[in-house]
């Protein structure tokens, strides 16, 4: 009976054990598909055709099918929208992801990524109160002392500059110059940039001032 007792001791001990490993294992599983499913969509999305921002948009609503509350998942809804120019459902997925909660595995600022998709997708619906809005509260969020700034995690050739050059055409289309000229002389002071910000206002100034704009936003989009 001894020997019974110790055999089936050691088979439950040896089952109890395979249990707490594989229990271990699926929550470690479960943990890096969440990871993965983020990096794959943003894989796609990366690649920066027509087809893969299709495909990366339908990874992304599968990923907030399966979790609703995943930021990073609207914040590429919100993006992929945007680059298809489908601009309501890039703005409604940003204004989602922006009140869900940063994953916590995640180290990308997620929350500044959707205020500068918010920023652009409303300037490119034509929208300067709201791009301006979000452009600020952008700008408040990432600009601190002896910070380098934004750049877009999943597309190096956007950065802090661009949401300026955003924010400097949607205060220009408002009529509020002053502000204009505030951010086109940030953009050059930081781009070392020997041009001088045009600072007429009379009619020939404000042409002159769109077509600096208009000239920034085209040197930004290749740096």
């Amino acid at each position: 009976i001894t020997m019974m007792n110790r055999i089936h001791r050691a088979n439950l001990f040896f089952i109890l054990t395979i249990g707490l490993i594989t229990v271990d294992a699926c929550r470690k599983n479960y943990y890096a598909s969440a990871e993965d499913m983020a990096e794959y969509g943003w894989v796609l999305f990366e690649k920066k055709t027509f087809e893969d921002y299709l495909n990366s948009k339908n990874w992304f609503q599968d990923g907030v099918a399966k979790d609703s509350d995943w930021k990073d998942a609207y914040n590429g809804l919100g993006w992929s929208y945007a680059k298809l120019m489908v601009l309501d459902s890039s703005i409604d997925n940003f204004k989602t992801g922006l009140a869900k909660t940063q994953d916590t595995w995640n180290p990308t600022d997620i929350h500044s990524e959707i205020l500068a998709g918010l920023t652009f997708a409303y300037s490119a619906q034509g929208n300067d109160r709201k791009a301006i809005q979000y452009g600020r509260t952008f700008l408040d969020s990432t600009v601190k002392p002896l910070k380098a700034g934004w750049v877009f995690t999943h597309d190096s050739l956007l950065n802090h500059l661009d949401v300026r050059v955003t924010l400097a055409a949607s205060y220009f289309a408002k009529g509020k110059f002053d502000s204009t000229i505030m951010q086109i002389t940030v953009i050059l002071d930081s781009l070392s940039s020997s041009e001088i910000p045009v600072t007429d206002t009379t009619l020939i100034g404000r042409k002159e001032m769109a077509k600096q704009i208009m000239s920034l936003q085209k040197y930004l989009s290749t740096k």
